[in-house]
């Protein structure tokens, strides 16, 4: 069963209690960042922030962060350990860069590494008919009329779409099922041979400012500095309402 956003956080809201409860936690030894009370705090990330590559807010990688500053223990016992964004306003606690974590449920494996509309999909990879082709109906013949839809969502026409694909005619079943094959292929590929594109994808390297990139992952119990992960390419779940998506998901 996938598991939605309200149990994500509060996978979140428990881990930031824990790191602010926990002063010996191995955690921190992971972290390698100097704590005593009252000097290194946990935050709980509660906003969406400005994307740059999104040109939106939209949800950043870090789900918490590191900060330090001066907080009195009987304040930190009282909020019972757990401080968001709006404490660290409060409190004038200092965000420390790379310390953002990427914090996923223990139970979950379902998640989602990155959703890219197709703005975002044109600029990281340069071509809308690449994600067109990802996003091509290819298996059930009554279904082909809407790939007029697909080439108009994402920008582009059947007569650049063929000559992309090196095809003389609009594509069979059988061509459309092995462009959709080779799309994603290349989608997959383009992300594993590109550092730049990697660290984007699954760090939000580029587009957030420090410290909402994920330099760690939270995940199964388990912190681990964050990094590529096996992962698939598929289409979001509204190309049925002509809303155009690739989704990256763990394999």
């Amino acid at each position: 069963m996938n598991k939605g956003t309200p149990e994500g956080s509060i996978e979140e809201i428990e881990f930031v209690k824990e790191l602010n409860r926990k002063k010996d936690s191995i955690f921190w030894r992971i972290f390698n960042v100097p704590y005593s009370t009252g000097r290194v705090f946990a935050i709980h990330v509660i906003s969406h922030k400005f994307g740059k590559i999104n040109n939106s807010k939209v949800k950043p990688k870090a789900d918490v962060f590191l900060c330090t500053g001066s907080l009195d223990d009987k304040i930190i016992k009282k909020k019972k350990y757990y401080l968001n964004e709006n404490d660290m306003n409060m409190y004038h606690l200092k965000p420390i860069p790379n310390t953002g974590i990427s914090v996923k449920r223990k139970d979950s494996k379902r998640y989602q590494i990155l959703k890219m509309n197709t703005k975002t999909f044109k600029k990281i990879f340069g071509s809308a008919e690449l994600g067109a082709g990802a996003s091509i109906y290819c298996r059930n013949e009554k279904e082909f009329y809407k790939n007029d839809s697909v080439l108009n969502g994402w920008g582009t026409t059947w007569k650049k779409f063929e000559k992309y694909f090196g095809l003389k005619d609009k594509p069979n079943r059988e061509e459309l099922m092995k462009i959709k094959i080779k799309s994603n292929k290349n989608i997959h590929d383009i992300i594993d041979g590109s550092k730049s594109i990697s660290d984007f994808v699954f760090r939000g390297v580029g587009n957030f400012d420090e410290p909402f990139t994920a330099t760690w992952f939270y995940e199964s119990g388990e912190l681990k500095r964050a990094s590529k992960i096996p992962f698939i390419v598929t289409t979001g779940s509204g190309r049925s309402q002509s809303i155009f998506t690739i989704e990256i998901k763990p394999r």
